[in-house]
């Protein structure tokens, strides 16, 4: 290995250090709590050293996302096109994203629960750089999506919107968890399988028509009583002139 190699090689390591003890902090404390001496402290950096790869704390933020929304990009990119149709790239999006749950949760609580924090402090060149990073992980669904429509698999709407229901359903659904996971009896792993479940009916009716809701068992009404032989009745029997 080259000199210049090895020095990249561990300038790396160190970036790769210091984003590992930046996550932690920013998903134990909040993003707002954790300051930059914290980091520097738990990678063993002093603040100069750390400054050195790092121009602030939100740079160190955006990294994280940077890094972890390709590494999910890649992922869904494979798996989708592994799979014959559309409902199973579907299927194999959505499991990769349970699958990066389940691996790197920091990540997803930074990316859906804290980004609101940090969005307005990010400069306008990473501004740019992480919303070419989620339009990218979106085109890949809506890449499958556009084939499915060309294959009759999924319902003809415009695919920005199929992309749009999708996403909204699994970060609402992850939202809800976050903030009030304790008060249900069902875990995420099976709310995100129920949401699979009503976005795939949805998107492979593709006549458009609602299915026939279930009819409501209720109790049977009494008999409505005979009219007397008042005026209204009078008024409204038709054999009467």
């Amino acid at each position: 290995m080259s000199s210049r190699a090895r020095i990249a090689r561990e300038r790396q390591a160190r970036i790769d250090r210091i984003l590992e003890h930046a996550e932690r902090l920013f998903v134990e404390k909040g993003y707002g709590s954790t300051t930059v001496e914290d980091i520097a402290r738990q990678a063993d950096f002093s603040r100069t050293a750390l400054y050195q790869y790092f121009r602030s704390k939100e740079e160190m933020y955006a990294s994280i996302l940077e890094r972890y929304t390709d590494v999910l990009t890649d992922r869904v990119a494979r798996a989708t096109a592994k799979a014959a149709s559309t409902p199973e790239k579907i299927r194999a999006f959505l499991g990769e994203i349970r699958r990066m749950i389940r691996e790197r949760p920091g990540f997803f609580e930074l990316y859906f629960i804290q980004r609101h924090q940090v969005q307005p402090r990010l400069s306008a060149d990473w501004k740019v750089r992480l919303n070419e990073k989620r339009r990218r992980l979106e085109n890949v669904f809506r890449e499958a999506y556009q084939e499915g429509i060309r294959k009759g698999e999924v319902r003809p709407i415009r695919f920005k919107d199929a992309s749009n229901l999708f996403f909204a359903q699994v970060m609402g659904m992850m939202l809800l968890h976050e903030y009030y996971g304790e008060e249900f009896d069902v875990s995420l792993e099976d709310h995100l399988e129920q949401c699979l479940a009503v976005y795939l009916e949805f998107v492979q009716n593709l006549d458009g028509r609602q299915p026939a809701a279930p009819r409501r068992r209720t109790k049977a009404s009494p008999p409505a009583p005979a009219a007397g032989p008042g005026r209204e009745a009078l008024e409204t029997d038709p054999g009467r002139s």
